[in-house]
């Protein structure tokens, strides 16, 4: 009988600002057999260096160990197949820099940021980086060093190609693997911009006035002004010529046509999904 063929190596992953995001992510990649380096602040890397990451899950708890975490960029070793940016929008520039040593020919570069015009920042600084925009669905938080909490079952990853060289396919397959429901998008401009309307719900009001994004959701005042902000956010996408599109767990467009209606009979058809569609997360200010 022939001899089968050697399994081809597990594909390697770098998270660069491994917070809630990036450590969810690494962590179902790792658990699905990828190689996973995360990189972020020193509480974090050493509690997941020590225990793993500790995910929590409707009260279950679980850990699951990576290939490494560390500090820095110079501890990271590589070469990676994927390494992903999951650093606030202000840090994008400065993560480019500290990335340089490994971003080697083969590479492909993906921005989890939340937020409009990172991947833009990213093609103007590195023009022939081979680079993906991606956006997880799940709401999740860093509550602890090592420990991240999963706040709803809902959501997935989304993702698009921002280099026409770029094909997302296999990635979305390795990520169905990994637990997510993930989807490919053309537009990754439509696709982020989609994801802005929903994080533009229940996060300023709620992080100005310390109260949870269900109690402004239920104010008949506060709710005015999130439908006002929602309405102007698809304003600049009609301008734009962006289609407003559905995400894993994120039906846009619906939300969309609900915004339209006046704002009483908006309020009372969204506001018990809304209020439970982010579960017990609070907006957080600063961090990664």
């Amino acid at each position: 009988m022939p001899e089968r063929p050697p399994a081809p190596p597990p594909l390697r992953f770098l998270f660069f600002g491994a917070g809630a995001v990036g450590s969810l992510l690494g962590a179902r990649l790792a658990k699905e057999g990828s190689e996973v380096t995360l990189v972020g602040r020193q509480p974090h890397v050493e509690a997941v260096t020590r225990d793993g990451v500790r995910m929590v899950t409707a009260g279950k708890i679980s850990n699951q160990s990576v290939r490494a975490a560390r500090p820095s960029i110079a501890e990271a070793g590589g070469p990676f197949d994927y390494v992903f940016l999951t650093v606030k929008g202000y840090d994008t520039f400065d993560a480019i820099e500290q990335l340089q040593p490994v971003l080697r020919p083969g590479t492909i570069l993906g921005s989890f940021q939340n937020g409009v015009g990172n991947e833009e920042a990213i093609s103007a600084a590195l023009p022939e980086q081979a680079l993906l925009a991606g956006s997880l669905t799940v709401p999740v938080s860093l509550d602890e060093p090592g420990t991240i909490k999963l706040h709803s079952r809902r959501g997935g990853v989304a993702l698009a190609p921002v280099s026409p060289e770029v094909n997302v396919a296999p990635l979305v397959r390795k990520l169905r693997a990994a637990g997510f429901k993930s989807r490919r998008y053309t537009d990754f401009r439509a696709m982020k911009w989609s994801k802005l309307l929903f994080n533009i719900l229940g996060n300023a009001q709620s992080a100005i006035l310390d109260l949870p994004p269900s109690h402004v959701f239920a104010d008949s005042e506060l709710f005015r002004y999130e439908r006002a902000a929602f309405r102007e956010a698809v304003a600049v996408m009609d301008r734009m010529h962006l289609n407003v599109v559905a995400l894993p767990g994120l039906p846009a467009p619906l939300l969309r046509r609900a915004m339209s209606l006046p704002s009483l009979l908006a309020q009372m058809m969204l506001e018990p999904r809304l209020g439970g569609a982010r579960g017990s997360k609070m907006p957080r200010c600063g961090g990664i």
